[in-house]
């Protein structure tokens, strides 16, 4: 082997190798808090691994002296290092006692939270040490070893997606201990045999630890596994979900208050097995033997409603899980029920193990079951055409009530989507949607809201005519009719309240009167909001309500984010007062983690920085902190903008985080390599270098505007599309955007390592930085002004980098 071949053996193979294990790890990390925490701390593990990422350039930037000369010793301990911190940081982060509901009332979990971030941030800043120092190594081809790196990560980015089909997210960590050992190997056999023996430590590792995933105890699944005798009958696993049923006596759920129910008459519930989706939101599976006598009782919930003014409709569930809503619409005599599920475990269970349990309920010839997201199966079909759709109930109602979703994107409750199922339904068609309730009310108003603003899209002139809502203790339905309601369906909807011990919130032609008589309120909120809405004063109940209940919409679908800065004072003193359902949990995740980044990142990373920089000229610094700190934060704008709108596109979070990380690495990789390969050829012209960033960062603003118009069209196109084309899709868009992405950042690091070597890492350290802040920033951004917001910001952040280019060749 020549000598340029192994140089690029011990340096560029491992490079690609620890820039896949690096996010690899971190969206492996994305799962195992979605099950042990909720799916909003992905933004917290972004933030966490470019934490580490910034970290490692300070550190570099302050060993410098002690370094030179010794790159590749460093290096060789860093890779052994982030080999053995894959699986140590991973169990060490489990015994943590952190949990989401008590950041307000227990002051020390703040402090469990900061333990969190920084034993999680350990491999990042590992994997970062190594591929600085790689570029110390190569400092004559930057763009060259970046793009390696890149690519690597990109690679990382697809193979742990395929490996979730096949592993637990908890032996991620373990199986991304091998590729890292060898990295190191090849890193070693450059140097004396005595660093072979590290090999002994990861390996050892490995035969030691096995550590599952630390559940929140308020989560579903703790709660199940803690009834009598509960017993795990089957686990599946996949990057969507784990989907675990558990069998318990005392497991018996409805989609709601039963009212009016004679259980003595009719007898008990069906006995049921409980399906609980990365251990937190819930669906239950109850025996059936094909006779419907049992589920009498779902006449007796507030979903029951659209069925009392519908004949045999033929009806859609979206979000069928277990199949509640299924044996709802048989037992109200559905002419056929298609019934939508998106988790790919549910068909897998209900069709193996839970089969004799559940009568085949999804291979009945009345009964179609489709693996798909709702909006994108309707976006699909122009000529489908439903007399009912019904969305369930897809939470549970412990998590609900908590607002831990509070930061979750649901697309299937945006003015957008609720158009499209008007535009599915037959003329005399129903929308019915079922929520949760939560006190304060918040959820229901919101949806009301929505509904109000989709029938106006649709061309509704007077929506006054076509609503009705049925609340009972704990579940709102709220229907949406494409034809006005005849009178006698308005009396059906009444007679079925009166008959159930339902309450009217809204009807056509209803009196105060008519509400608050059964589940009785101290203000009938729920009715006062509806005709808010309805009247020409909603803008101002919209300001001044206590919750934002403001319509979703696609721009903003964070449906379940209520919270209103100026009611934070309220909101404090009613959790120190124990009424938790007050706080929105996942927004105070939110915020906590936005400090947290900041104070970390000043801490970690800028003050360290400022002290290195003493000696430097002033006006450089600033010119490298301008200009690489606007770097970091437009890219993971961008990133974390993209991440968010694929998931409507998607359906599946795990899939968009991974088709946006791996098409904005490799694609920027590749962009990367092409600018080193144009500046290779002659090093000398500056004035070159600075056209490449200008045009690169104006190609970046000129797609980034087309995709603003274009995109949402060119995504309609492909909704129908099996998960394969749209992943292919996604990824052609993303490719020319992030090709140019690609530049301007490693042709900054040329320019500077050719000028002023001593202030790449100082470069790296603050562009990490500004990346901590920016993937929870850019979250905040998004929830409050929407992803439109956070592109453009990122466009401007671009323009400003190109004016700043300048001061570091000068």
């Amino acid at each position: 082997m020549s000598s340029r071949s192994r140089a690029f053996v011990r340096l560029h193979v491992p490079i690609l190798l620890i820039g896949g294990v690096g996010i690899a790890f971190e969206i492996a990390l994305m799962r195992v808090f979605s099950i042990a925490q909720w799916h909003h701390f992905a933004y917290m593990i972004i933030s966490v691994a470019m934490l580490g990422f910034a970290a490692s350039g300070t550190a570099v930037a302050l060993l410098r002296y002690r370094l030179a000369g010794r790159e590749r010793v460093f290096l060789a301990a860093g890779s052994l290092a982030l080999s053995i911190s894959l699986l140590a940081c991973y169990y060490a982060s489990q015994k943590v006692p952190f949990d989401t509901f008590r950041l307000v009332t227990e002051p020390v979990q703040i402090r469990h939270l900061a333990v969190l971030y920084l034993t999680l941030a350990i491999p990042f800043f590992l994997a970062s040490w190594c591929i600085t120092l790689g570029l110390l190594l190569d400092r004559g081809r930057v763009g060259r070893l970046y793009a390696f790196n890149m690519a690597g990560s990109g690679l990382g980015a697809v193979g742990v997606v395929g490996l979730l089909f096949l592993v637990q997210p908890s032996a991620v960590p373990w199986l991304l201990t091998i590729p890292a050992t060898l990295a190191f190997a090849l890193i070693a056999s450059g140097l004396h045999r005595r660093w072979l023996l590290g090999l002994a430590l990861p390996l050892t590792l490995l035969l030691l630890v096995d550590e599952p995933v630390r559940l929140s105890e308020y989560k579903g699944l703790s709660y199940a596994l803690r009834l009598p005798g509960a017993e795990i009958v089957a686990e599946t696993q996949s990057p969507i979900s784990q989907l675990t049923a558990v069998s318990a006596a005392a497991i018996r759920e409805t989609p709601g208050q039963l009212s009016g129910y004679p259980m003595g008459e009719l007898g008990e519930l069906p006995e049921q097995i409980g399906l609980y989706f990365d251990g937190g939101s819930g669906s239950v599976v109850s025996r059936f033997d094909g006779s419907l006598e049992p589920f009498a009782f779902l006449d007796y919930v507030t979903g029951a409603l659209p069925y009392q003014i519908t004949n045999r409709p033929e009806v859609l569930v979206v979000g069928s899980g277990g199949g509640v809503e299924v044996l709802s619409a048989l037992r109200h005599d559905a002419r056929g029920v298609t019934a939508l599920e998106v988790d790919p475990g549910v068909p897998r269970l209900m069709r193996s193990v839970l089969r004799e349990f559940s009568g085949a309920l999804y291979e009945r010839d009345d009964v179609t079951l489709v693996l798909a997201e709702g909006r994108g199966y309707l976006e699909g079909r122009a000529e489908a055409e439903f007399d009912l759709i019904q969305v369930a109930l897809l939470d549970s109602f412990s998590a609900a009530s908590a607002g831990v979703y509070a930061l979750a994107e649901s697309y299937l409750y945006t003015a957008e989507a609720i158009v499209l199922y008007l535009s599915r339904l037959s003329p005399d068609g129903i929308l019915s949607i079922t929520r949760w309730l939560k006190t304060p009310p918040r959820d229901a108003v919101k949806l009301f809201a929505t509904m109000v603003e989709a029938a106006e899209r649709s061309g509704i002139d007077d929506p006054t005519r076509h609503l009705a809502f049925v609340r009972s203790w704990n579940t709102g339905t709220i229907i949406l009719s494409r034809s006005p309601l005849a009178d006698r369906q308005i009396h059906a909807i009444r007679a079925f309240a009166d008959e159930r011990g339902l309450d009217l919130s809204y009807l056509p032609g209803i009196e105060p009167e008519d509400t608050n008589r059964f589940t009785i309120l101290e203000d009938e909120i729920y009715h006062q909001a509806a005709l808010a809405v309805l009247s020409d004063e909603r803008r101002e109940f919209y300001r001044d309500y206590a919750f934002h209940v403001r319509p979703a919409t696609d721009d903003r679908p964070h449906f379940f984010r209520f919270f209103r800065w100026r009611s934070l004072p309220r909101f404090l003193e009613a959790a120190r007062g124990g009424w938790f359902n007050f706080v929105e949990w996942g927004y105070v995740a939110l915020l906590a983690t936005v400090l947290q980044a900041a104070v970390l990142g000043f801490l970690l990373v800028v003050l360290p920085l400022i002290l290195f920089a003493r000696g430097i000229d002033l006006g450089e610094r600033t010119g490298v902190a301008l200009y690489f700190g606007a770097l970091g934060f437009a890219f993971m704008f961008l990133e974390i903008a993209f991440i968010q709108r694929l998931m409507l596109f998607l359906a599946y979070p795990v899939y968009a985080v991974s088709v946006v990380l791996a098409s904005f690495l490799i694609f920027a990789g590749i962009g990367s390599y092409a600018a080193d390969r144009w500046m290779a050829r002659d090093r000398e012209r500056r004035a070159e270098w600075l056209r490449l960033v200008r045009i690169a960062t104006l190609a970046i603003g000129a797609i980034g505007l087309a995709y603003l118009v274009l995109l949402p069209a060119a995504f309609r196109l492909g909704a129908g599309w099996p998960d394969a084309g749209r992943i292919l899709l996604s990824v052609a868009v993303l490719a020319p955007l992030c090709f140019f992405m690609g530049i301007p950042f490693p042709a900054g690091l040329q320019l500077l390592s050719d000028r002023s070597p001593k202030l790449v890492p100082w470069a790296w350290g603050l562009n990490g930085a500004a990346s901590v802040l920016g993937a929870t920033l850019a979250t905040l951004v998004a929830v409050h002004l929407g992803f439109r917001v956070v592109v453009l910001v990122s466009f401007g952040l671009y323009a400003s980098a190109a004016f700043t280019v300048r001061r570091i060749a000068a």
